[in-house]
């Protein structure tokens, strides 16, 4: 058993947390000469508005066709805000410049543009608008890598039947030795969503295709728009690992050495294989910290099929020329990389997506970076994204003694709903109210016994005992069991 502690992780390249939300053209402005993009509540923008541009702002939101977006665009250009500040790349700022030259009369080039400028949010909090990243996130990172070194000791061969429909799930499944969800060790791994802990920046950069091997002809991968956490960012959370109260429940059970252990030598090999593959490839190589005292990750969006499957039993997708068959591999012929212009080709600045640094907190770092986030906090807002956040020294990488408040509501009532991803919420005392989101974080959350009624049977639980944490001015579920 890991008694729960307290790690941080330090983002040393861009991370893309998908959330299925894109910035919405009536609740931003573009600043080109600050290369910042300004987002807030359109209704908050309209009341400040003057009589006129009210009425002006109002019938082009009301008209919801192609041209009113770029109308939108032309409106809010000059316009100033107070709201939440991302750092805009100077590609997207060229791209926005092309997009307001275009005629609203020229519906399909409008049409062409705009499906080109959809930016997509990472995970935030809707409170605080900042990112953050999920507990889901880290633990599907651990579970691939320890996946990994259960399949490079396993002996004997896994012979995959082809009427499985789902043959990972079934490898997954034999290497962990369960058959049902309850009896999946990694049920007993628990990872809060962790939150920044110090100033954290995140920037819109380009998501762009790059052959891994050296070709006249680039790759013909579309670019994306993405919003990332930039390099440096700090967060902190907490890593528990729980013991079964049966073997006969959980035949293996995981230690926090193990989970860890497997983590850092999974990830320090797939690292030396894809700079290996950016070197050969003549791309910029990735320089993270060498320290044998934190345990590197990859997560997010673009971390690279290798990175997100069990070595052996690789079947990746490769797509072919249109109308062509795709084939399958065991590694991926191309890289998705981070960019300020949506340009492969251009090499200077690429930069692989997802890799962050997993390590301890010590006191000294959490008083550290407390300081940091006091003294940012006294910075006016508009210098606040322009200030570079202090980087970790090495000896200071190691538990963090944060503030968390926690609540046990005894007599909750208790429901889940399987859209959306899955989503349980729960009802309190004072009308107080909490949820959870993510079919597999429910599903560990819960107790066992309470597996049957509430995900397979009603799907409420009338009176439940409900542990809560606050994050932010909202309530999240962090442990559900039945009532005392």
């Amino acid at each position: 058993m890991m008694e729960e502690k307290t790690f941080y992780i330090r983002v040393a390249s861009p991370v893309h947390i998908g959330c299925d939300e894109v910035y919405d053209p009536a609740g931003f402005i573009l600043s080109e000469e600050r290369m910042t993009l300004i987002t807030f509540e359109p209704m908050d923008f309209f009341r400040g508005l003057s009589a006129q541009d009210k009425i002006r702002y109002a019938s082009i939101c009301g008209k919801g066709t192609v041209e009113s977006i770029l109308e939108l665009y032309k409106f809010m250009k000059g316009k100033s805000f107070d709201g939440h500040r991302v750092g805009a790349c100077k590609g997207l700022i060229a791209q926005y410049s092309k997009t307001l030259s275009i005629s609203t009369g020229d519906r399909r080039r409008i049409q062409q543009e705009l499906n080109n400028f959809s930016i997509a949010r990472t995970a935030f909090h809707p409170a605080t608008q900042k990112p953050y990243i999920p507990g889901s996130a880290i633990k599907g990172a651990l579970r691939t890598a320890y996946l990994n070194e259960l399949a490079k000791n396993k002996t004997g061969a896994f012979a995959a039947d082809r009427r499985d429909r789902n043959p990972s799930n079934t490898l997954e499944k034999t290497l962990l030795d369960y058959q049902k969800l309850e009896n999946d060790p990694f049920r007993l791994l628990k990872i809060s969503d962790f939150y920044p802990a110090s100033p954290c920046k995140t920037k819109i950069v380009y998501a762009v295709n790059a052959k891994k091997a050296p070709s006249r002809f680039p790759a013909k991968g579309p670019f994306q728009i993405l919003e990332v956490i930039d390099t440096g960012s700090v967060f902190s959370g907490t890593i528990q690992i729980l013991q079964p109260l049966s073997r006969e429940i959980i035949k293996t059970p995981l230690s926090g050495e193990k989970v860890l252990g497997s983590a850092h030598a999974f990830y320090e090999k797939e690292k030396k294989r894809e700079d290996e593959e950016l070197q050969n490839a003549g791309l910029p190589v990735l320089r993270t910290d060498a320290d044998g005292r934190i345990c590197p990750l990859r997560i997010g969006r673009h971390s690279g099929a290798e990175s997100l499957t069990i070595e052996g039993h690789r079947h990746i997708k490769i797509m072919k020329k249109r109308g062509e068959r795709p084939d399958f591999s065991n590694k991926s012929t191309t890289f998705w990389l981070a960019s300020d212009i949506p340009d492969s080709t251009k090499t200077e600045g690429l930069r692989p997506f997802g890799w962050v640094n997993l390590g301890l907190m010590t006191k000294a770092l959490s008083e550290r970076l407390a300081a940091i986030q006091e003294e940012q906090e006294n910075v006016s807002t508009t210098r606040t994204h322009e200030t570079e956040p202090e980087a970790i020294p090495v000896q200071e990488k190691a538990t963090m003694q944060t503030v968390i408040i926690e609540e046990t509501w005894e007599q909750a009532s208790v429901y889940f709903d399987a859209g959306r991803g899955g989503v349980i919420t729960a009802a309190g005392p004072d009308s107080k109210k909490a949820e959870i989101r993510g079919k597999d974080k429910a599903v560990s959350a819960t107790d066992a016994r309470l597996h049957k009624k509430l995900f397979d049977g009603k799907k409420t639980l009338p009176k439940a005992r409900v542990t809560v944490r606050k994050t932010g001015n909202a309530w999240e579920i962090v442990r559900i069991e039945p009532a005392g």
